[in-house]
């Protein structure tokens, strides 16, 4: 995470409220240091407890002693369009493609400036096609909690491709998403990573990365995030991912 200093926290008090604050109003050194380290990652046990001692600020502190839950759900469709699991071939229920299905004001579409990427390690033996084969959707959430254990805010990225013979033939809908953010998390309006790499190779990656800054009310944005998720696709139908913050 970027990390604001401490003198800056302090300073993102409006001088009037800062003036017209009572003493127990007033921020507290101890607490925007101990702020500051939970974003450069040297924190203290000390630190996480002061901060969970004083419940509206541990509410806009995410945990740094637990990482994100990590949730995955995925859905393949046969060529009649049924929806069925990829583990067992079960048909899926209504509520499961549910949690695999993107929102609806998701369009999946290119952002400006979204890249592609050269094709991962090897030449492209055959030519990006979308008929035949078969498609696969994979839905990501990353959860980050307070240390409250309350959510601050959910990380979605969605990725869905066809593939057949041994090699990932297309990318369909690829997209991301924050929800259930608290009102101190500050969303960027747009991916700062948007690339996927090229097809017709035995595997392909979508690359998503955000940009989020958790503000603490008298204490103003203490730090910034940066989570992200990389989805490797497979000619097999398998995908793997790696993601941070």
């Amino acid at each position: 995470m970027a990390v604001v200093s401490a003198a800056a926290l302090l300073a993102t008090v409006a001088p009037g409220a800062a003036q017209a604050a009572t003493s127990d109003q007033a921020p507290d050194p101890a607490v925007a240091a101990a702020l500051q380290r939970v974003a450069n990652g040297s924190w203290t046990k000390s630190d996480i407890s002061l901060l969970k001692s004083i419940p509206e600020v541990a509410a806009g502190v995410v945990d740094p002693t637990k990482p994100a839950e990590v949730t995955i759900k995925e859905a393949a469709f046969e060529a009649n369009g049924q929806a069925v699991s990829p583990a067992n071939g079960e048909p899926l229920t209504g509520a499961e493609l549910a949690e695999v299905t993107p929102p609806s004001h998701l369009t999946g579409q290119p952002q400006p400036g979204e890249q592609t990427l050269p094709a991962e390690g090897e030449p492209v033996t055959i030519a990006p096609r979308i008929t035949g084969g078969r498609w696969k959707m994979t839905h990501v959430t990353h959860t980050h909690r307070s240390l409250l254990g309350s959510t601050i805010f959910k990380y979605h990225t969605w990725a869905e491709f066809n593939y057949g013979s041994g090699k990932v033939r297309a990318w369909r809908f690829r997209d991301d998403d924050i929800t259930n953010a608290q009102s101190i998390v500050n969303v960027g309006d747009r991916r700062i990573v948007a690339s996927k790499t090229a097809v017709g190779t035995s595997q392909a990656t979508s690359k998503m990365k955000r940009k989020i800054e958790l503000c603490v009310a008298k204490y103003g944005c203490y730090a910034t995030m940066y989570p992200y998720a990389y989805t490797t696709v497979k000619g097999s139908g398998s995908t793997s991912f790696t993601s941070g913050v």
